[in-house]
């Protein structure tokens, strides 16, 4: 245990591993892997904190009506998060695969042929919001007394949309820094831009500005962590530089098939799991719905812990893979399930215990949460920790198209099943039809998948062994 623990501190360190040798290629991931997990929790941390000090302050210089403009205008640009049609996804893999072959050019290609794209997206975008900005109902949309509040919130969405638009193509460059397993750069950058964003909202508060300058302070951090990213991208990989000449059709197909199986899967996931709250409100009534969506918010926070340490194992993954390393794939995914359930089940264990304190110390007496609802929670807080480490490994080894389909059948299962229990057990039914969801078909579903892919590539190990030594005989 002693060892291990000096193993692990061992990885934590800026100077990278060399990577000539089978060994030091591991330890680079790890160390790569552990840099993205302390940055990513840093940097929420310190968004978390930057939120706490910014939204009372914008609530009371914006008033009700205005800041209720302004998550409007939020809400509606996240509806809109599927715009890029998964290929910032898709890029991630190819960026990874081209990494793991050591191939420069075709990482510029699959790169530029994403980029490519995603400009046709923006310029489609930006057209469409020209033509249909003059014809929006602000008042009734916003739905608020006078017109002139309207305006201002009109010319607020158009600032926010604008970025929105400029950041579809410029998302390539945190894209790609995840492929080349640098996922701790924008999340380092991402920190010191939600404390740009913060400076921002207090110096546009101070001059008294309108919603519009408002809404542009606070994309003021992402738009300079942006430009910040891509010098620090392309200054240490020059060979990455987008041009015309790298556009290649058949890297923009690959691409975008990956991207457009990456869209549907999100789709499916987002209809089959985060419409419990609409089947409680349909079924039982939006009355019902604190009763199960504040509890769950406590679990939420599990499931976003084992992410943040499983995620960069996605494009680890996906090099290693390329490199023919399939003994490592196969240990680090064991160990990663082994820990995954290490973390979730003491603290969910923890919340289903402590939950009913919680809640009364977070909202009072007004909302009381039965038992068996925070234990079935916990229950889903487990099983859906343990479903993050399958679908990096999925992601990273490019078989989506079976991890879309188990997706979408699951997504309607469970949807119905949701439906059912949540009319015979009330809130407990929706998160019960999840598991079953998830256990029946999912967990059955993937291991199949996972049993092929890693028979398949041990296969493909084995045939190019012997072509090898077959071509060295022959030459010999």
């Amino acid at each position: 245990m002693l060892q291990k623990t000096k193993r692990i501190f061992s990885l934590c360190r800026l100077r990278p591993f060399d990577t000539s040798t089978s060994e030091g290629r591991s330890n680079e991931r790890f160390r790569r892997a552990a840099l993205t997990t302390v940055s990513a929790g840093g940097a929420r941390a310190i968004s978390l904190l930057a939120a706490l000090i910014s939204v009372p302050l914008t609530f009371r210089y914006l008033g009700p009506e205005r800041y209720g403009i302004w998550m409007v205008l939020i809400s509606i640009i996240s509806v809109m998060g599927f715009a890029d049609l998964g290929i910032g996804n898709g890029l991630i893999n190819t960026i990874s695969e081209a990494y793991g072959k050591d191939d420069h050019a075709l990482a510029k290609e699959h790169l530029t042929s994403a980029f490519v794209m995603l400009l046709s997206v923006a310029v489609v975008l930006a057209v469409a919001g020209v033509v249909v900005y003059p014809f929006v109902p602000w008042l009734r949309l916003f739905n608020v007394s006078t017109w002139s509040v309207a305006v201002e919130g009109a010319r607020a969405f158009l600032v926010l949309y604008s970025w929105f638009v400029i950041s579809i193509p410029l998302g390539v460059v945190a894209r790609v820094q995840a492929g080349l397993q640098q996922g701790y750069l924008p999340q380092i950058i991402g920190a010191f831009g939600s404390i740009s964003t913060l400076l921002a909202l207090l110096v546009v508060i101070a001059l008294h500005g309108n919603l519009a300058w408002l809404v542009f302070a606070s994309t003021f951090g992402a738009v300079v962590g942006t430009l910040v990213n891509g010098w620090l991208l392309f200054r240490e990989h020059p060979w990455l530089v987008p041009s015309l000449h790298a556009f290649r059709q058949d890297s923009a197909k690959k691409v975008l098939r990956l991207g457009l199986m990456f869209f549907v899967l999100q789709c499916a996931v987002a209809v089959g799991y985060t419409s419990d709250n609409i089947v409680i409100a349909q079924i039982l009534g939006a009355a019902a719905v604190a009763s199960y969506a504040v509890p769950q918010k406590l679990f939420s926070f599990v499931g976003m812990l084992v992410g943040m340490g499983i995620t960069p194992l996605w494009p680890a993954y996906g090099e290693a893979l390329a490199r023919g390393d399939v003994a490592w794939v196969r240990r680090v995914f064991l160990g990663s399930l082994w820990l995954t359930l290490a973390i979730s089940v003491p603290l969910c264990t923890l919340l289903a215990l402590a939950g009913p304190w919680i809640l009364k110390v977070a909202v009072g007496k007004s909302l009381e949460a039965p038992i068996l609802l925070l234990v079935v929670l916990g229950l889903w807080g487990v099983v859906s920790s343990v479903s993050a480490p399958i679908a990096m490994l999925l992601n990273g080894a490019g078989a989506i198209k079976a991890q879309t389909l188990i997706a979408v059948i699951a997504s309607l299962t469970n949807l119905a099943v949701s439906v059912f229990l949540t009319r015979r057990f009330g809130v407990i039914g929706v998160c019960s039809g999840s598991i079953i969801t998830q256990i029946l078909i999912v967990f059955p579903g993937c291991s199949l998948v996972i049993k092929s892919l890693f028979r398949n590539f041990t296969n493909a190990i084995i045939d190019d062994s012997l072509s090898q030594r077959t071509l060295q005989s022959v030459t010999e």
